[in-house]
């Protein structure tokens, strides 16, 4: 399957799941390593504030919060993800500013 993704102003991209892609004045800390001021930022709050908001907190791309949120909880330091039917559910942050996108 192709890789899709959706540019909106300032050429800022988001791919098919609306998750914003690297962009460098939102994610300066793109590639370098966690410290564990993060990693326990991501810990405390990625469950009540969503891992998009987090993202953005850190300076990291969604993509990357999730994946560190994943291997935080498969190693047992993160606690593991409330069942479907108790989460939190977060909305993506443009589609509070912008028109939703017909792929």
């Amino acid at each position: 399957m192709a890789k899709q993704s959706i540019q909106h102003d300032d050429d800022i991209k988001y791919d098919r799941y609306g998750r914003m892609q690297y962009h460098p004045d939102y994610h300066a800390k793109h590639g370098t390593p966690w410290l564990n001021s993060d990693q326990n930022y991501l810990i405390e709050n990625y469950e009540k504030d969503g891992p998009e908001s987090v993202s953005f907190e850190l300076e990291r791309t969604i993509h990357t919060v999730m994946a560190k949120a994943y291997q935080l909880r498969k190693d047992g330091i993160m606690p593991p993800a409330k069942p479907v039917g108790q989460r939190i559910s977060h909305r993506r942050v443009r589609s509070l500013n912008s028109e939703s996108c017909n792929d």
